[in-house]
């Protein structure tokens, strides 16, 4: 073999193994198994850029958006997702039903705040009038609960879906209501105003958290999976304007508004922990409101909880 020839080979052979590594490659990513996420198209989510961040040979995090908080609760019920993030109530009551999921972290903390009309200028105005809550089984609830029995004072419940809470603020269908982001601060936007933070109601309190099934969480991935959203949760404080953009791609909501709910601290991603006692009380609050099935009275709160924060 010449020079020349040699030459040509060696120039074919570094095609072929370049080719080959392509080929390879995509096959390795055609073939990762899918670790499906379950979320809402809301702030509290946000750390569902993860699946961006996450890096594995074999596997990948896959979101799967929902429209309501029952058929996610619903798709988690039938195994049809491996995890989800999820409003502390309704996972309880999960659990409780007999659903195999553990809580392993929070999504955030804090993140909402009673929105009202113009007219309304102090808590005690909220006596009698229409708030809007996304569902009994909710932490806004909870909330709004502590909140109305501080100040002493009623409120008519309305349950209404987050994305109809705006138009129903603006034309005076509701006087007020409590919600994830965007939806609060998406009415603030046309003219309604943040009457107070649910930070300063309750610091630090938890709303939805992050539920694995057993399945996942006994699996040889789930240690890298949490690295995923605990690395999600950092980029979303050291970097909170990057962060809202990726989150708007993937949410589908403004990203001025994201970026202003995690610039002006209305939202937390600094503090993933959950704690018995916190998921305590809220067991208790649905008892109290008569809420909780039988299964959930007797529920210990240590088999829904995972350690791993």
């Amino acid at each position: 073999m010449n020079r020349r020839n040699a030459l040509e080979f060696l120039a074919g052979f570094l095609a072929f193994s370049a080719s080959n590594c392509v080929a390879n490659s995509e096959f390795k990513n055609k073939f990762k198994k899918g670790i499906k996420i379950g979320y809402l198209p809301i702030c509290d989510h946000l750390l569902i850029i993860a699946k961006d961040i996450f890096i594995s040979d074999t596997h990948e995090i896959v979101g799967i958006k929902f429209a309501s908080w029952a058929d996610l609760s619903e798709a988690l019920r039938a195994g049809a997702i491996d995890g989800a993030f999820l409003l502390a109530p309704l996972g309880l009551m999960l659990k409780a039903s007999g659903v195999d999921i553990k809580v392993v972290m929070a999504a955030h903390k804090n993140g909402s705040a009673i929105i009202a009309n113009q007219n309304i200028n102090s808590i005690s105005e909220l006596d009698g009038k229409n708030v809007g809550i996304p569902s009994r089984f909710s932490s806004h609830y909870f909330i709004l609960d502590k909140l109305i029995n501080k100040h002493g004072i009623k409120v008519n419940l309305i349950d209404m879906a987050p994305t109809e809470m705006p138009f129903a603020l603006l034309t005076g269908r509701l006087d007020a209501y409590i919600v994830a982001e965007p939806f609060g601060q998406l009415a603030v936007k046309y003219g309604a105003k943040n009457l107070i933070f649910s930070k300063d109601i309750e610091p630090n309190h938890i709303c939805c958290l992050l539920n694995f099934t057993s399945e996942l969480i006994r699996s040889s991935i789930a240690k890298e999976l949490i690295a995923a959203f605990k690395s999600a949760a950092k980029f979303a404080n050291s970097s909170p304007s990057k962060a809202a953009v990726s989150g708007a791609k993937i949410l589908g909501q403004e990203l001025n508004i994201i970026d202003d709910t995690i610039q002006k601290g209305i939202i937390s991603y600094n503090d993933l922990s959950v704690s018995k006692s916190q998921l305590e009380e809220l067991k208790q609050f649905l008892i109290r409101v008569n809420l909780a099935s039988n299964e959930l009275k007797k529920l210990d709160i240590s088999s829904y909880l995972e350690s791993v924060i």
